[in-house]
């Protein structure tokens, strides 16, 4: 028989509150969490590229113009999967407003400085990330590139 006593008590008790809110915040904070790792794996993998490109800039800095060279340093710079550009090789001036501005003919010399023209290789590497889920807005894989510009002479 249910006593007024006991409904009290039963209405009253509280026991079993913070597990069903839990049960309520659970799936927030596990989208939260997936989307941080998600987030921190792009960007790891971002920093990965860069870092590729850069690997194949020091190669040409230190080796010349070397296509096989720089694609090799590029590939074998991390443990990501990276795709190398063709590396390009030009002429160009350099300019405080727009960097290093290219020039056809690396006998004529710079308007700014008066010196003759440097020889930079250009290096682009290239990788695709895939996310953990699908994200609405984001494309799955997300293709992340990089390039790296360095004068050898």
């Amino acid at each position: 028989m249910i006593t007024p006593a006991l409904m009290k008590r039963f209405l009253s008790d509280r026991s079993g509150a913070s597990a069903a809110e839990f049960v309520l915040v659970l799936p927030i904070l596990a989208i939260l969490l997936f989307g941080a790792v998600d987030v921190g794996g792009l960007a790891w993998a971002k920093i990965q590229v860069g870092a590729a490109a850069r690997a194949g800039a020091s190669y040409a800095l230190t080796n010349g113009f070397d296509e096989a060279g720089i694609n090799s340093a590029v590939t074998n710079a991390t443990g990501l999967t990276v795709t190398a550009g063709t590396p390009t090789q030009t002429f160009g001036c350099p300019d405080v407003a727009n960097g290093v501005v290219e020039v056809e003919d690396d006998s004529v010399a710079c308007p700014d400085s008066g010196e003759l023209p440097g020889d930079y290789v250009t290096v682009g590497a290239s990788a695709d990330y895939s996310p953990i889920f699908g994200w609405p807005g984001l494309a799955n894989p997300v293709p992340l590139s990089a390039e790296a510009k360095v004068r050898i002479s």
